[in-house]
C-alpha cells in the first residue's frame, strides 16, 4: 500500500481530472488523490479528456506532457493544473504550469495539487484569479 504523507481529506469536495496514458500511473495517482478525499475523473489521453473539462465542479487537473489543447481549454476556464511528465518540452500552452518530473511518487503529485488549490498564501484558489500559472510567491 502506498505511503501517503498528505493530510487525509485535504482534497475533500474537489474534482480532479487525471490524464495519463499509462494505466499503472493513472491508477496510482487516482488512489492517492482519492485517499485524500478527491473525486477523480480518469482519461487515457488529452483528446478524450477534452470532454471532461466542462464537468461541473472540476477543481484541478494532473496532465501528462502531451496535453497542449487541454492546457488551452483549462487556461481559458481558469482551472489550475500540474504536469506529471518525463518530457523536457511541454509547449507554450502549458509552460506556466508546475511540473512534477517522472519518475516521482504520487504523494508529490498530490502535494502539488494541494498547493494549486490553496495557493501559496493559504487562500483557496477559487478566491484568486489565476490563468494557467501559480500566484506570485
Amino acid at each position: 500500500m502506498p505511503k501517503h504523507t498528505s493530510q487525509s481529506g485535504s482534497l475533500d469536495g474537489h474534482v480532479i481530472l487525471v490524464v495519463q496514458r499509462a494505466w499503472t500511473i493513472a491508477h496510482a495517482l487516482s488512489s492517492s488523490l482519492e485517499a485524500n478525499g478527491a473525486k477523480v475523473l480518469l482519461s487515457v489521453n488529452s483528446r478524450s479528456a477534452l470532454g471532461l473539462v466542462d464537468h461541473p465542479g472540476l477543481s484541478a487537473a494532473v496532465l501528462d506532457g502531451d496535453s497542449r489543447e487541454l492546457c488551452r481549454q483549462l487556461n481559458a476556464r481558469g482551472i489550475p493544473y500540474v504536469l506529471f511528465t518525463g518530457r523536457e518540452q511541454t509547449g507554450d500552452e502549458c509552460a506556466a504550469a508546475p511540473i512534477v518530473r517522472k519518475p516521482n511518487s504520487p504523494t508529490h503529485v498530490v502535494e502539488s495539487v494541494e498547493r494549486l488549490l490553496t495557493g501559496l498564501n493559504g487562500h483557496r484558489l477559487q478566491d484568486v484569479v489565476v490563468r494557467g500559472r501559480m500566484p506570485d510567491r
